[in-house]
This record gives structure tokens, sequence and C-alpha cells, in this order.
């Protein structure tokens, strides 16, 4: 039996002994020079636990408690069934490029999918996989629908930036060619847009004023109305005859007239603004809605197009 010695990531040492009341002792080594308090060690000697090199792969915590023997029965049952999950991983990828080429992209789809369960980083099953869903990017907007509002980024982390490299690499003429067709036909449409907005924009820009003049315009005898009603009313409190009562219900009727007639502009004023806000929201139309669409997928189209030589001259830039 030996004493094992496991360095940790900062290259110090860590003594793992075992006293005889069963305790488990760590001992770091940076600080071994150090005297340690009195009774610490009651037992007054060690039994030092021998523990296999390979045992120690960054795992410590795991293998700390086990004998050499279980430690390395340990990491072999690991290493057999990483092994075998490998071997599984290969066999269905290979299947299911049998079945990509044989153009049964359903069927391959599955496959990868089953595939990505057996690799942490399943790059060939991730590119395989879309590979099969878009039927060999003939469909490439398979692809993008699932992430034109995630973004770039989120494709990248999902897919992993190997797959992702790998397709934008082999299928860049297929994404630049759809980036084109979308300016293409991103420009006759903005303009369009942009027509009908304007046209409308003035209608409503006239309404919103006369609605407004209208509205200020009713306003003012609603307010005068207002304020002598409440004066004549005011006077019936310190005169001792009936004078002002009927000039005071004359004028409250005034006042529910105009501030009726207000009410009316107002909310013409109001649904005017609405309309305007609507007409500057091009979501709100069916062609501004398509023109946003269009931008979305064609800024995701973009980042797919963009080769490694166009990633590293913008970084430069």
């Amino acid at each position: 039996m030996e004493e094992r010695i496991v360095e940790d990531e900062y290259g110090r040492g860590i003594r793992f002994k075992k006293t005889k009341d069963g305790r488990l002792d760590v001992v770091d080594e940076l600080c071994a020079d150090e005297a340690a308090p009195e009774g610490d060690n009651e037992s007054g000697e060690e039994v030092v636990i021998e523990f296999p090199e390979e045992a120690f792969d960054g795992e410590g915590e795991e293998y700390a408690e086990l004998s050499s023997e279980e430690a390395a029965a340990l990491k072999k049952k690991k290493e057999e069934e990483q092994a075998r999950r490998l071997a599984t991983y290969q066999a269905l990828c290979t299947q299911g490029d049998g079945l990509l080429a044989d153009g049964e992209y359903e069927q391959a789809e599955q496959v990868f999918a089953k595939a990505l369960d057996y690799d942490d980083e399943a790059t060939a099953a991730s590119v395989g996989y879309w590979r099969a869903k878009t039927q060999n990017f003939t469909d490439p907007d398979v692809l993008v629908d699932e992430y034109v509002e995630a973004g770039m980024q989120t494709l990248e982390y999902d897919l992993g930036y190997e797959a992702t490299a790998i397709l934008k690499r082999e299928y860049h003429d297929v994404f630049q060619a759809k980036l084109d067709e979308l300016r293409a036909e991103e420009e006759p449409l903005q303009e369009q847009v942009e027509s009908k907005q304007a046209y409308r924009r003035s209608i409503l820009h006239t309404r919103m004023k006369k609605s407004g003049i209208a509205m200020g315009v009713s306003a003012v005898p609603t307010l005068a109305s207002l304020i002598l009603a409440i004066v004549f009313g005011l006077q019936n409190f310190s005169t001792p005859d009936d004078t002002y009562i009927l000039p005071t219900i004359l004028l409250g009727a005034a006042f529910v007239v105009f501030f009726i007639v207000f009410g009316i502009f107002f909310n013409k004023f109001l649904n005017d603004c609405r309309m305007n806000g609507k007409n500057e929201d091009l979501s709100e139309t069916d062609d501004g809605a398509r023109l946003l669409e269009i931008r979305d997928y064609k800024e995701l189209y973009y980042a797919l197009a963009q080769t490694a030589e166009d990633d590293n001259e913008s970084a430069e830039n």
C-alpha cells in the first residue's frame, strides 16, 4: 500500500488517507508544511489507501472512497459503456446515411434523431438529421422556420458549431440562392408597402387635424357652459328668490349637449390616432407582415451563407 497524491487543477497535491476509525482524511499539500493542530489524529496511526493512476481522470470525488480494485472496475465499466454507446452511434449514423442515399428521408430523420442521444457532440448525427428533415436541403426553409425567431446563435448552439460549419460549407450555394430570392422579392414589395403606407398616412394626418380642431372648438362652449352653470348655481344659495334657477338649468342642459359633442369629436380623434399607429405598424397589413417575414428570413439566410472567410473578415472590421 502507498499513499496516493492527486494533483488538482492548480497543480497542488491532494493526499487521501483513512484513519483507523474509518474516517476519510484529505490533506491539501499546499498546507502540508503548516503545523497540524493537536488532537487532529486521535488514532495515532494512519491507514493509507492506494488508488490506481487511471482512477483519477477528473472524477476524484466518485472514486475517492473506493478501493483500487473497485475504482479500476468502475472505470472499466464506464469505458465499456462508452464504447457501446459510440458503436451504437456510429451504426445509427451509417444506417441513416444509407437511408439518405436511398431518398428515405422520413426514416433517416428518425434514425438520426435516435443517434443524437448517443453522443454529446453528435456532429454527424446533427448534420444527417437536418439533411433528412430538409430532404437534403431542397427545402432549407424547414431549418430556417425552426430558428427564424430564436436566431443564429441558438441555431449554432442546438446543432453544434462544427455541424453548423459543415452545413454552411456544403450548402453555401443553397443558402445564397435563397438569400438572393428574398432580396429580389423584398425590393418591389418594400416600395409597394411604403407607397401605400405614405398614402394612408397623409389621409389620416388630415383627419387627425380636422378632428383635433373640432374637439378644441367644442371644448370652449363645453367649458364655458360648465363654469357659468356652477356660478349661477352658487348664486341660488345666496339669493332669497328664484332668479338664477332657470339660467342654471339652461346652462346645465347646454353643458350636457356640448359635452356630448365634445365626446364625439374626442372619440373620433382617438380613433384617427389609433388608425395612424396601426398604419405605422407593418404587421397590420398582409403585405407589411410578409415584408417583415422576408427581413427576418433574410437575416438568418445571410448568416448561413457567410463563409469562414467572411466571418474572419467581419471580425477584423
